[in-house]
């Protein structure tokens, strides 16, 4: 079990409902992120702080894992297939590599006009805009506290609510210097949020 209070802190921000982060961290660095209330979905990418080029790529992280549940132990890839982060611990044990991000423009699509807010991929254009990133640089994402499960003859449908609960975690190794970032999921049209969008917390502690 990881141990924060024999580590150092780096930095230790609650991100607000709806809203998103991102920080540059060194190699060997841990981040924890904690839902603070529960039923919190977290969208999260990543990439090489020496070469922004290079970022997450949900599918080789799939791949190289065997499995699209990731959690404890699996290692998230690079499109070059390098390691990025490890998965230290994992206290909700649910997540997803396949679903990709909410949006407004695919809630318009889904939910209709009237209901289309900012979503995760607004708020990453947002979050990734002082690196010099742009919409078309995010990748798709590595979804935590996320079930969106395939069913018979591969059906999936987001209608089950996010399985974490208050104060479940996630710690993530750094393998490289990266620019982490994460999107507090804002939805409010399904219920990976609990149809409640909540606040979440991050903490960047320096390697032991």
């Amino acid at each position: 079990m990881f141990d924060d209070t024999a580590a150092t802190v780096v930095s230790d921000e609650v991100i607000p409902a709806k809203g998103h982060w991102a920080r540059e961290m060194s190699a060997g660095q841990l981040l924890k992120i904690v839902d603070l209330e529960g039923k919190q979905a977290i969208d999260f990418i990543c990439y090489n702080l020496h070469n922004l080029e290079e970022k997450f790529w949900a599918a080789h992280t799939a791949k190289l894992a065997g499995t699209i549940y990731i959690t404890t132990g699996h290692v998230l890839y690079s499109d070059l297939a390098r390691p990025m982060m490890t998965i230290v611990e994992d206290t909700c044990g649910v997540n997803d590599v396949i679903c990709g991000s909410c949006s407004a423009a695919l809630d318009e699509v889904r939910y209709g006009p009237d209901k289309a807010v900012p979503g995760c991929m607004d708020n990453f254009e947002a979050a990734i805009k002082p690196w010099g990133l742009r919409r078309t640089d995010i990748p798709m994402c590595f979804n935590i506290f996320l079930n969106y499960p395939v069913g018979e003859g591969g059906r999936v449908a987001m209608d089950q609510e996010a399985p974490s609960k208050p104060g479940d975690y996630m710690v993530l190794r750094a393998e490289m210097d990266l620019l982490a970032v994460i999107s507090n999921c804002p939805q409010e049209n399904n219920p990976c949020t609990g149809w409640n969008p909540s606040p979440i917390r991050a903490t960047i502690y320096e390697a032991r």
